[in-house]
């Protein structure tokens, strides 16, 4: 009658270790995926028609594009690209000077979304 108990209670232990062994991997592996495993892809700027032009891009997910952060604001030579990360949550939006070959900086187009679709990569060609 011992010997039946303790091997219950060693086979018990055992398997109540393993369980909170695969509990524990389980939730370690949903914490380490929602903060820090999330999706990213890349979206990218590419100015093949103009000589010079002023380009603004933004990241955010503000209703109101002018309250997001401009994280570029800079000139593209013909054939200059710049690409940039979408994050989870967040858009990327551009705009541009009115007229690309007399760019003053102060008239732009509305701001447009580039368009990430959930894949790896997009273009955005002559915004």
């Amino acid at each position: 009658m011992l010997m039946t108990e303790l091997y219950k209670y060693i086979m018990t232990k055992k398997y109540f270790n393993g369980m909170m062994f695969l509990t524990f991997m389980a939730t370690l592996y949903l914490v380490i995926h929602k903060n820090y495993i999330q999706f990213n892809s890349t979206v990218s700027i590419k100015n093949t028609r103009w000589q010079k032009v002023h380009l603004q891009v933004c990241k955010g997910y503000n209703p109101d594009p002018s309250n997001n952060r401009v994280i570029f604001d800079q000139y593209l030579t013909i054939g200059q690209s710049r690409a940039f990360t979408v994050d989870n949550g967040d858009d990327i939006l551009y705009r541009r000077d009115i007229d690309p070959n007399h760019p003053d900086g102060v008239h732009f187009t509305n701001w447009a979304y580039a368009n990430s679709d959930n894949s790896s990569g997009n273009s955005v060609n002559n915004p």
